[in-house]
């Protein structure tokens, strides 16, 4: 094999090697773009879950405390739609936790605050 038709192997095994690499590279970029999205979504439906659970519990209050109700329960009209959404809420959280994790993202960084 002469000089010039090394040099074209060549060339043409670095095009092919920097081809790959380019995928990979753009594969990686997508997933985390994905998981930063998630993670992100996640953070807000925990945000609005803990909103949910202080306004049952300013439900639950005033309704035992303020109307003096002897007994309620999660049937109970006032507080039954937001037990309903925060169950939900923890539903599609756990999805997109499942689906975060499956990309290779770590509980620990949605502990983290942003």
């Amino acid at each position: 094999m002469n000089f010039s038709e090394k040099l074209k192997k060549f060339m043409e095994n670095s095009i092919d090697a920097s081809k790959e690499f380019l995928e990979k590279t753009s594969d990686q970029a997508q997933t985390w773009t994905e998981m930063g999205k998630l993670r992100i979504e996640i953070l807000q439906l925990r945000s609005k879950a803990q909103s949910l659970t202080a306004k049952l519990g300013t439900e639950v209050y005033s309704l035992l405390v303020e109307k003096d109700e002897p007994m309620i329960g999660p049937s109970t009209p006032e507080i039954e739609p937001i037990i309903r959404e925060l169950k939900e809420l923890d539903r599609i959280i756990d999805e997109k936790e499942a689906l975060y994790r499956k990309k290779g993202g770590k509980d620990k960084d949605l502990d983290e605050k942003m």
